[in-house]
Order: structure tokens, then sequence, then C-alpha cells
């Protein structure tokens, strides 16, 4: 008898703990999201852009690990594909599948690349996978969904890939 009070005890105490580190995980993560937005702001006083250019906004240790990797859009070469054109084809190579507009634009939002600031996110991922086609980076399928071009074994004209307009 007295174990299971015991284990009772410990679970009130663990469940407790929970329910604590729940209340301190999302306070972190509106920490989080509002530092993001600072970050992003200042980020565009020093590097203004059009709207459809993204910024690194990841993880403090995703931007460390990328520094090098990352150029400003004067330093790009000529038809080097700009950050957010290569993120479009990074999407679709991690997910090894075909991809919709609705899962594409959640995964850009889960991973903090969609700029506050836009009116209309979805719009403007669907024009950056636009300029990645155009770059032949991705393509798209018959059924509209969108592949890393790679990953598309027949001539690109079978595949759909004009482009042709928003999804829905």
């Amino acid at each position: 008898m007295g174990e299971n009070q015991a284990l009772r005890e410990a679970l009130g105490v663990a469940q407790q703990q929970l329910v604590e580190a729940e209340a301190e995980l999302r306070e972190v993560q509106e920490r989080v999201r509002n530092l993001r937005s600072v970050v992003y702001g200042l980020k565009q006083i020093f590097e203004p852009g059009d709207t459809a250019r993204t910024f690194e906004l990841g993880t403090a240790v995703e931007e460390t690990a990328a520094a090098p990797l990352q150029q400003t859009r004067g330093a790009r070469g000529r038809g080097e594909p700009s950050l957010s054109v290569r993120r479009a084809a990074q999407i679709l190579a991690e997910a090894q599948r075909p991809m919709r507009m609705p899962e594409i634009t959640e995964e850009w939002k889960s991973r903090g690349w969609v700029d506050p600031t836009w009116r209309a996110p979805k719009s403007a991922i669907n024009m950056i996978y636009q300029r990645a086609l155009k770059a032949g980076l991705v393509a798209r399928m018959p059924d509209r969904s969108w592949v890393l071009s790679s990953n598309v074994t027949s001539a690109p004209s079978e595949h759909g890939t004009t482009g042709g307009g928003v999804e829905d």
C-alpha cells in the first residue's frame, strides 16, 4: 500500500512540474517570436529589400552555423538564386516528396521564415516558388504540387512546369 502512495505522490509532483514547464515553454516561445520580429526589423534597416525577400529567422544556432553561407543581395553572383529561392528547394529536398502550397506555407511558418509584415504570406511564398521554378530548382506536377526538379524523371513539359498562376 505504501508503495502505491509513493507512486501517486511522484505522479502528482511530475504532473505539477509538467504544468510549470509547459507554462515556461509558452513564455519562452513568445519571447522568441518577439525577438525574431525585432531581428527582422533591424535587418530591414541595414538590408532593405523587396517584400518577397526573406531573412534568416531560424534559431540562433542555425544563424551561427549558416553565417558563412549567408550573402547580402548585392554580393550574390549573377544568376545565383536568392536565399528564399534556395529555401524553396531546401524544403522540397528535405521532404523528398511532392508538396502542395498549404503544406509548404505551414512549413515556412513553422521554421520562422515568414516575414511578420507580409500581408499575404501564401502569395509571397507562391511567388518565391514561381521564381524557383524559373530558376529550374523546382517543378510542378500535374496535380499542381511542387517537387524538386531533380526528382522529376521525364521531360518538364509533361509535368506542367509552366507555373501558370497562384494555387488555392
